[in-house]
């Protein structure tokens, strides 16, 4: 009758501080009616928990970020944390990247909170999740909404700012900054590290100008198609490059096409150490902490399944891991 899972109405039930107050009013006007008296040993049961968090993706992605190791290294550290917790981590896909498709999935789970991995329609999907009450936390920013809080992450706009002045400092200007979009739109920690690498190029008093920014979807089969078009008709010194797929795809083409790194381009790269450890030549690259927001990311789910309030977790501010793709341009 009130139209939420039956999670929420234990929720509800229990006095958990984590659901809205239309959708408790909703509940408890629907109980009422229904003449429900709660269990005693049904709210023992409910407190014992099922001891599992949910790691949602879209079956359409599940394949590609199973053999990347950006999220190899990722879902370890999730787990190492969960364990320690006494919680397991359930991989749980979705048919497609819908925000009704991703809803639909985890309101069928028993799973005590979620992951969710995806940039697709998250500002929708964490519309309905809070109205049902179903704790959740995203794996990074995907959402510029000030309400979207619940995710941990390195400090975006940090990064975008380190690895440009990282390139400006060694003499390059002409530098372009390859972002992914979902569906034709940013998401936001490409905003955040377009902000950082704008403010570098002011400090340095270099112009920006709008064909510096150049978008290329993120998945493997379109990134070296977007790379190959773009050095069709463009020649920078430099990159700097948002997505660690579309940085292996760069360096394949320059490898492929006699383009020498870094004696003919310098390459800068976003992610996770753990992803670029088998590229050539070593990619200079902004590090994510993966154990760090793994880690942060799980507390702050556990938090939310208890119904205790969170603050905003700081960003923390990425390390420039300088490898061998970068050299000065003299």
């Amino acid at each position: 009758m009130a139209n939420v899972t039956p999670s929420t109405v234990s929720r509800v039930m229990n006095d958990s501080k984590l659901v809205k107050p239309r959708t408790r009013q909703r509940v408890l006007e629907a109980v009422q009616s229904l003449g429900y008296v709660p269990s005693k040993a049904a709210r023992m049961f409910k407190y014992g928990k099922s001891r599992i968090i949910g790691l949602v993706v879209s079956a359409q992605h599940i394949s590609e970020l199973i053999f990347n190791a950006g999220f190899q290294a990722q879902f370890k550290a999730l787990t190492e944390k969960a364990h320690g917790v006494g919680y397991n981590i359930l991989i749980i896909t979705s048919a497609d990247a819908h925000a009704e498709s991703y809803f639909g999935v985890i309101k069928s789970q028993a799973a005590d909170g979620f992951i969710i991995m995806s940039p697709y329609a998250n500002e929708a999907l964490a519309s309905m999740l809070d109205d049902s009450g179903i704790p959740y936390i995203f794996n990074m920013k995907y959402s510029d909404r000030p309400e979207d809080v619940y995710f941990a992450s390195s400090d975006d706009f940090e990064g975008g700012y380190i690895a440009a002045g990282h390139l400006l400092g060694l003499n390059h200007t002409d530098i372009r900054f390859i972002v992914g979009s979902v569906k034709g739109r940013l998401v936001s920690f490409n905003n955040e590290r377009m902000r950082g690498f704008m403010q570098a190029l002011s400090e340095y008093g270099i112009p920006f100008k709008e064909e510096m920014i150049v978008r290329i979807p993120g998945q493997p089969e379109e990134s070296y198609d977007g790379i190959a078009r773009f050095f069709r008709s463009e020649k920078p010194t430099a990159l700097m490059i948002s997505n660690e797929i579309t940085a292996a795809a760069a360096l394949n083409y320059f490898y492929d096409h006699g383009i020498r790194v870094p004696r003919d381009i310098s390459v800068v790269g976003f992610g996770p150490s753990e992803y670029y450890r088998g590229l050539r030549p070593h990619l200079t690259h902004m590090n994510a902490d993966i154990a760090w927001s793994s880690g942060r990311i799980v507390e702050m789910l556990l938090q939310r399944i208890e119904g205790e309030p969170i603050g905003i977790e700081p960003f923390k501010k990425p390390e420039l891991v300088i490898r061998d793709s970068t050299a000065r341009l003299e």
